[in-house]
């Protein structure tokens, strides 16, 4: 009997470099455009950060359950590709609405009223629009080409590891 063995090493690793280069991603962009206000740097670069640790985290889940299962290496990079870097910009964008929120719910009528729900559903739908027009291009720079190479990485080896000879 085979038992397929967790890949502890490649999870850390994916766990600490991909939130590294969402961080130095989003720094890049931020310190080499003078027009940004460095009073929120920091709290763009820990936003890419969380996002790029739940992203990767979910990624490499989903990895393990669904893209090994593809035979084609075609298939599994595409799939691996759009899984990493949708994720990413998803969960940035999911993390910047909640961020958004609570900043606007100060003025806000209490979430429990129908009119407090509409004012929480529409900001949270504007801070998603907001983000995608203004905040992925933050990703662009590092995280675009390293999903890539993660990606392929990711499409070269299926995961299947047998802690003894398949007989």
């Amino acid at each position: 009997m085979t038992r397929l063995r967790f890949p502890i090493r490649r999870f850390l690793l994916v766990l600490t470099t991909w939130p590294l280069i969402c961080a130095t991603s989003s720094a890049l962009t931020v310190f080499l455009r003078e027009a940004e206000a460095l009073s929120t740097a920091n709290d763009v670069i820990l936003l890419h950060a969380a996002a790029g640790w739940i992203a990767a985290l979910i990624w490499f889940s989903l990895d393990r359950l669904l893209i090994r299962r593809f035979e084609r290496l075609s298939a599994r990079f595409v799939l691996s590709f759009t899984l990493l870097i949708g994720l990413t910009v998803g969960v940035s964008a999911g993390l910047f609405a909640i961020q958004f929120w609570v900043y606007f719910s100060q003025w806000h009528e209490p979430l429990t009223s129908r009119i407090g729900l509409y004012q929480a559903i529409f900001t949270s739908a504007s801070a998603i629009y907001q983000y995608a027009v203004l905040g992925a291009r933050h990703l662009i720079v590092l995280a675009l080409p390293a999903a890539a190479l993660f990606a392929s990485i990711a499409a070269r080896h299926p995961h299947i590891e047998a802690r003894e000879p398949i007989r």
